[in-house]
């Protein structure tokens, strides 16, 4: 008895890629490529932004500075501006004070045995003192201050002015209601300018600025 002999299965040819798929392939991968190196640009560009961002911040900041600093001295000068000067009438205290007239570049004051001499130069501040109070005070040259433009303070030179003829700035009690010319001396450096003059009721009182100037 004879058997058919067996049958097996034939293999099946692979199917070719397509030409077109392998290009597809490749323009899928450069196009990703290509996205990734713009991406990395953009960050890079980004990054570099930054620093250049706070200085303009900074420069801003500066310039607003430098704003400030000028509207502080529009307001200084201002204020000078506005400071009571010769001719103008404070108050401190009982005292009413008119400064009338500055005399400087002065090397000597008085004559003979009352003669002073000026270590730089006497600066005389004329100025009219009234008692505006209910009871009598004491006016004394040595109360009162003199600055020059750096802010530097002078006292007073109580000789000097004793031996002014017609100041009543040594120790002169005014009653109520009258009124004495004053002549206070300060000896100061030559060349110096005096700028204002801080006027005193007496130690203890807040005073008032008179600008020379």
């Amino acid at each position: 008895m004879s058997y058919p002999a067996p049958q097996f299965p034939q293999p099946q040819p692979q199917p070719r890629k397509s030409r077109g798929c392998l290009w597809a392939s490749l323009v899928a991968l450069g196009l990703f490529m290509l996205f990734g190196f713009f991406g990395c640009v953009a960050l890079v560009a980004s990054v570099d932004d930054s620093p250049s961002g706070s200085g303009q911040s900074a420069s801003s900041d500066g310039a607003g500075g430098e704003g400030a600093a000028e509207s502080g001295e529009d307001s200084a000068e201002e204020s000078e501006e506005s400071a009571p000067g010769v001719g103008d009438t404070v108050e401190d205290g009982a005292f009413a004070f008119t400064v009338t007239e500055v005399e400087t570049g002065l090397t000597s004051i008085g004559e003979d045995f009352l003669r002073e001499e000026a270590q730089g130069q006497y600066v005389v501040v004329h100025v009219t003192v009234e008692n505006i109070g209910d009871r009598a005070q004491m006016f004394d040259g040595s109360n009162q201050k003199l600055f020059d433009a750096d802010g530097r303070e002078y006292s007073n030179d109580t000789a000097a002015e004793l031996s002014l003829d017609g100041s009543d700035a040594f120790l002169t009690d005014i009653n109520p209601g009258n009124k004495v010319e004053a002549k206070v001396v300060f000896d100061v450096p030559e060349g110096v300018e005096p700028a204002s003059i801080e006027l005193h009721e007496s130690m203890f009182s807040g005073g008032v600025t008179v600008s020379l100037s």
